[in-house]
């Protein structure tokens, strides 16, 4: 009897802390009937979860031991049976949720700490992959140029060539020297000031179109690094066409015409005008037919239709381009003659005067002419014959036989539609009488044996010392 007022005290005591609603709900009858609600809903909750229901069990016996001064607590046992009810619901949800009301806020830290953690080490592995590390002008080429550089594959021989964007190597693969292409390196930061990158991705798509013809330079393989653009194409080894022969017979001229035509009507009918034909890019392969090559200034564009950008080399522009008036294919065609021209009479026609006079005639200009170069630039880049000839043509043309006057007239001629424009017109002409204008028919001739034959002379090729390798090398490296 001496204890129990120190533990009535205790108890009244703690039951002070309590809500008021759990201080009654142990001393009323409601208390019993949720006691026996809750064993129903245990029995249903059994034979759906036994690992529920054993958790449950626990609890309850738990709960059903006394107090070791004799007295129920009624605040632990309501704490300890909310913890086991909160861990059974977490072991329904497959084990995630083992944190308790309690130290619910602590639990989400941690684990939120450990997800970030295992991101940042996933972003971390994965950092070399992302697209944003890249260059910015890897991702503007793309879409044409492979990212994956070939460079240690292939070792430089000598400089073949240096343009506007870039320069022209011959290389070797490493483990065949006797294999040999075409390296042409183009800087990224020259095309995106120039505004040329629509421009340098039709010439790979071009080239890589066409390339199968027999009379064009076959594409291999594009790729980039961070600072220049690469295209590896097929190694001709004779050169430029005027760098090997100077002087042309008549067969000589009939075949390379011939083979030209053929290469631009391929490139007509496929919805391309090249716009640069010139010897510098016609090349002589080992039998010496010819391959067009370079097409820097070609764009799509579909038969019969105009554009009106002016480009290209002076000499070989048509009077149409240098009116600045809108043109079409017929000015490959125009270019064509006036190679002809030049392995005929080693002179270019001059429509100098033809351009002057044109101007004069015009008393309120039109808008076409607006890209027009002016007199002092004609004057600059047309002096290639005497300017009071009321005649265009080289007074050499006049010396020829009937079919070099008669292919130079039809192909020179200022009006474009009057203008020959296909190989169907062309087999047509004087030249090719009789002639088996096509390409199978082309191959099966052999231009040494003509060369040969007419006497013409051919220039070796300039031999590169040990020196000019070296800067070649050092070139390619600085480039």
């Amino acid at each position: 009897m001496g204890n129990s007022q120190p533990r009535n005290a205790s108890r009244s005591r703690r039951t002070q802390q309590w809500p008021q609603g759990a201080a009654e709900l142990g001393a009323t009858a409601d208390h019993r009937r949720e006691d026996e609600q809750q064993a129903e809903q245990q029995q249903e909750q059994e034979q759906a979860n036994p690992r529920r229901a054993q958790l449950q069990a626990q609890a309850q016996a738990h709960q059903s031991q006394p107090d070791p001064a004799g007295e129920e607590e009624p605040p632990v046992q309501s704490q300890q049976v909310q913890q086991l009810s909160t861990w059974s619901l977490g072991s329904l949800s497959g084990g995630r949720l083992n944190w308790s009301f309690s130290g619910a806020r602590n639990s989400f830290r941690h684990r939120n700490k450990a997800t970030r953690k295992s991101l940042t080490s996933l972003h971390g592995s994965r950092r070399g992959k992302t697209q944003w590390h890249r260059p910015l002008t890897n991702s503007i080429f793309n879409s044409h140029f492979k990212e994956s550089s070939r460079n240690d594959l292939y070792q430089i021989e000598h400089l073949v060539a240096k343009g506007a964007f870039g320069v022209v190597f011959k290389v070797c693969t490493k483990s065949d020297n006797s294999v040999c292409y075409a390296l042409k390196v183009l800087k990224k930061s020259k095309l995106i000031e120039d505004n040329s990158v629509r421009q340098i991705k039709d010439e790979a798509d071009i080239q890589k179109v066409c390339g199968h013809h027999p009379f064009i330079v076959k594409q291999i393989d594009l790729w980039q690094n961070r600072h220049n653009l690469h295209i590896l194409s097929e190694y001709v080894p004779n050169g430029e066409l005027f760098s090997k022969i100077t002087h042309f017979s008549i067969d000589l001229v009939r075949l390379y015409v011939g083979e030209i035509a053929l290469a631009l009507d391929f490139l007509h009918n496929a919805g391309i005008i090249y716009r640069d034909a010139k010897p510098e890019n016609i090349l002589l392969t080992q039998q010496f037919h010819v391959k067009l090559t370079d097409f820097g200034l070609s764009k799509w564009l579909k038969l019969g239709a105009n554009t009106r950008t002016m480009c290209g080399t002076f000499k070989y522009m048509a009077p149409e381009i240098l009116c600045g008036e809108p043109y079409g294919h017929a000015v490959d065609w125009w270019a064509l003659g006036v190679i002809a021209c030049q392995m005929l009479t080693q002179k270019s026609p001059n429509i100098k005067r033809h351009l002057l006079r044109r101007r004069r005639e015009s008393v309120e200009p039109e808008d076409g002419l607006s890209n027009a170069p002016s007199i002092a630039q004609i004057n600059g880049c047309l002096q290639d014959s005497d300017g009071d000839s009321e005649d265009f043509l080289p007074e050499e043309v006049q010396d020829l036989a009937h079919e070099g006057r008669d292919v130079l007239r039809k192909l020179l001629t200022i009006e474009p539609r009057q203008r020959i424009r296909s190989v169907m017109a062309l087999q047509r002409i004087a030249l090719y009488k009789g002639y088996n204008l096509s390409a199978k028919q082309l191959l099966s001739l052999s231009p040494r044996d003509i060369i040969a034959r007419d006497g013409i002379r051919i220039y070796e090729d300039r031999q590169f010392d040990q020196e000019t390798s070296q800067c070649a090398i050092n070139a390619f490296l600085d480039f």
